[in-house]
């Protein structure tokens, strides 16, 4: 097993574990306040939203950064996606209804979607189009810019382990190693005003 692959393994074990953790942790929280109220309904509601909330964003990030599932409908992808922070939205529209992403792209696209996050410190939107073997992911927002040395470590595995070692912007190293290690390319595309607007990434092609 490479470098890679044994960094990759240990990142994905210690995530599933985290995310089970507190995704039990979160069952047992929602069980104790429905047992303090006595099953009903009132009080209760604005916390089980919170809770709601907490395990979708666990959802997405178990996809993210767990180890590899299942084929990944858009639907699906849509509905982890409310995981995002809430100044975060996502246009899939562009996007046939019946697009099913394979597993290991499935997993890349959820790791851009929090690397879109990132890059969109005051809120903004992440727009998909193409297709589930040709993808392409653009951002809009104010100060929207993707994390430097980004292209650097899509063109260089070593470059992005390095900079995961360094834990320099650690989203933008594992989306970088979990592409190279899948084989699946992902590579920047100048938009179509490159000094204004971030570049559009392209995933497979």
């Amino acid at each position: 097993m490479s470098g890679t692959d044994s960094t990759l393994r240990l990142i994905e074990l210690t995530a599933a574990t985290l995310c089970q953790d507190i995704s039990g942790l979160v069952g047992s929280l929602s069980n104790s306040i429905t047992a303090s109220h006595g099953g009903m309904a009132g009080p209760r509601e604005g916390t089980e939203t919170a809770l709601d909330m907490l395990a979708t964003r666990l959802a997405l990030r178990r996809a993210a950064w767990g180890p590899e599932g299942e084929p990944l409908p858009l639907a699906r992808m849509r509905s982890l996606a409310r995981g995002l922070p809430d100044h975060i939205g996502v246009d899939a529209s562009a996007l046939a209804q019946g697009t099913v992403f394979t597993a290991p792209a499935g997993r890349i696209v959820m790791n851009l979607l929090l690397l879109a996050a990132d890059s969109l410190p005051h809120g903004g939107t992440v727009m998909l189009a193409g297709s589930a073997d040709d993808l392409f992911v653009r951002i809009a927002g104010p100060n929207a810019a993707w994390s430097p040395g980004m292209a650097v470590c899509l063109a260089n595995e070593t470059e992005a382990r390095f900079a995961l070692n360094q834990w320099q912007n650690p989203q933008m190293a594992l989306t970088a190693l979990l592409a190279h290690a899948a084989g699946i390319r992902l590579s920047v595309l100048l938009a179509s005003a490159a000094q204004t607007e971030p570049a559009i990434l392209r995933l497979g092609g």
